[in-house]
């Protein structure tokens, strides 16, 4: 979406020295669009030679036999957390035929009304969004973007398409973006941002009114050198104060005392924006999700249940969590890909196994699953 920027060198130096980072009112200029606009790339330190790359630190939990206890008891699902699930990779469409189907996507953006060079279309790598814009220092964005939803967990794997921008103060940014439906421009974003200097990742969120942006901030941000062109990006929001995002499976990010001013439903935007009059640049994205949440529950566990995990087929536990007094566990499974295939296993105090899945089942964040005793008693006969 358009927007410049002058900034002088000492506001550079005082972006690189404080993170998170925020740009006032007054350095924000004047839009009106209700897709996400670019975070100024000042905002995101430079890489440093000495920084480390990020990656998943995954506890070990230990593992488990997977045999079946005898089944007293059975496990069913009773509510569903999949919100939205679509591979972007499944089918070969050209952007004519994406427009005239526009069913779950919708595509926009100011790109067309900027005369900025523009084209989206599918493909077995996944849904290509190409921009250029129309003049350097003059950004210009496309995207895709999903109706209302009330999912609190997104997922999507990301391709920028270069490392390096050739001219000088122009910049291309390529993300997931989660933004209110409300007459509001507020999101929260994970996104690459490629310059003359190379290719950061990083978390930021936005906000302001109907018209324009008041405030970036710059959460969390990779400064390591040549960072993967290709990232696995989920955000979990409230839209409130909550926060958490993952990259590659490593958490990098989390807050629940933000002030996001997001109020549900939201839309997520797959956007990539550019500055570089050069050439256009592809985006391109695939494995999108949502989801009711970040954890699953376990309810009406037996009365001897002091532990529920989940296990995978080879029997390495995922996550464990206690049953607490009304019987119910709660399971954290954000890190995860979904669907994840694990078995859901009930054991007592003293780790004998009460109750199991017949076999993995396919978990999405959000879902609650119900334990039920397999005996039935009959009445009493009388003598």
């Amino acid at each position: 979406m358009k927007r410049k920027f002058a900034i002088s060198y000492g506001i550079i130096i005082i972006a690189i020295l404080i993170l998170p980072t925020t740009v006032n009112p007054s350095t924000a200029q004047a839009i009106s669009s209700t897709g996400p606009i670019p975070i100024p790339s000042n905002l995101i330190p430079p890489l440093d030679p000495n920084a480390s790359p990020i990656s998943p630190i995954i506890p070990n939990l230990g593992t488990v036999s997977i045999a079946l206890p005898v089944p007293l008891y059975s496990i069913s699902q009773t509510r569903s957390g999949q919100d939205a699930v679509d591979p972007l990779n499944d089918e070969v469409q050209t952007q004519q035929q994406l427009q005239d189907n526009q069913q779950f996507w919708t595509y926009g953006g100011d790109a067309p009304a900027l005369n900025a060079p523009y084209q989206f279309f599918k493909d077995t790598q996944g849904l290509h969004i190409d921009v250029q814009a129309p003049t350097d220092a003059t950004w210009a964005g496309f995207y895709a973007v999903t109706p209302n939803t009330n999912a609190r967990l997104y997922h999507a794997v990301i391709t920028t398409p270069v490392r390096t921008i050739p001219t000088p103060g122009d910049f291309y940014e390529n993300g997931l973006y989660v933004q209110t439906s409300q007459p509001l421009v507020n999101y929260v974003a994970c996104f690459s941002s490629t310059g003359t200097d190379g290719t950061s990742w990083a978390v930021g969120t936005a906000t302001g009114n109907a018209d324009q942006i008041t405030q970036f901030q710059v959460l969390w941000a990779d400064t390591s050198m040549n960072q993967p062109l290709t990232r696995d990006c989920t955000i979990i929001t409230n839209g409130s104060n909550y926060l958490k995002v993952y990259l590659d499976g490593a958490m990098l990010y989390t807050s629940n005392t933000l002030n996001l001013q997001m109020p549900a439903p939201f839309n997520a935007y797959l956007e990539p924006q550019s500055s570089y009059a050069g050439q256009m640049l592809d985006g391109v994205y695939k494995d999108y999700y949502s989801a009711a949440g970040e954890t699953i529950k376990v309810t009406n566990n037996p009365a001897l249940a002091t532990t529920v995990k989940l296990v995978d087929p080879t029997g390495k536990v995922l996550a464990t969590s206690s049953v607490d007094s009304s019987g119910t566990s709660t399971l954290n499974v954000g890190l995860f890909h979904f669907p994840l295939a694990a078995y859901i296993k009930i054991y007592d105090s003293l780790g004998t196994q009460l109750a199991s899945t017949s076999s993995p089942v396919n978990i999405f964040g959000g879902d609650i699953y119900n334990v039920k005793s397999n005996i039935s008693i009959g009445p009493i006969g009388l003598p």
